[in-house]
């Protein structure tokens, strides 16, 4: 029984480690990604969102569920990296803002992830010596979601999201 005990409480111990870290990482902008259009066309009738957060989580959802990380983007057959993703999620996002007559407007953003004050592409590009993949982690990007004022309403990583099912915001 002892074991068990020292078992779970090294588990919570663990998770409360994590939860803590976790709440601690968010993503910082450093630009806005120059836009390579991509168009989604969906039936929108059997998809009724009402609002901006529903509508990122449900293109989130989607991206997640249509792509699989590859380094390369080749979104036609369903393979992307952090660009492809937010890419097709911001698209789909558009669409879906289109047919639910809302006012608002999805891009891919070029950022960093921070763990408090520390740049965590910066470790890891301290850390690695092989220059193709310090290119590839250098930064990254994700959908930031303007409203009709121009305000960041929302921001989310579908690439992150379906790696880990993390949801990080700026």
């Amino acid at each position: 029984m002892k074991y068990l005990k020292k078992i779970a409480i090294i588990i919570s111990i663990t998770f409360l480690i994590c939860f803590i870290i976790k709440t601690q990482i968010r993503l910082v902008k450093l630009r806005d990604r120059p836009e390579q259009l991509y168009s989604i066309n969906i039936d929108c009738s059997d998809i009724h969102l009402l609002s901006i957060e529903d509508i990122a989580e449900y293109s989130k959802k989607e991206t997640a569920d249509k792509l699989s990380f590859d380094r390369n983007n080749d979104i036609v057959n369903s393979k992307a990296n952090c660009v492809g993703y937010a890419q097709y999620a911001a698209a789909l996002c558009n669409e879906l803002f289109r047919c639910n007559n809302i006012d608002a407007r999805a891009k891919p953003v070029v950022g960093c992830y921070y763990l408090r004050n520390i740049n965590l592409h910066e470790v890891v590009v301290k850390i690695l010596s092989n220059q193709q993949i310090i290119n590839f982690i250098k930064d990254h990007d994700y959908v930031e979601i303007v409203n009709s004022s121009g305000k960041v309403e929302y921001s989310f990583d579908p690439s992150i999201y379906d790696l880990t099912y993390l949801n990080f915001h700026e």
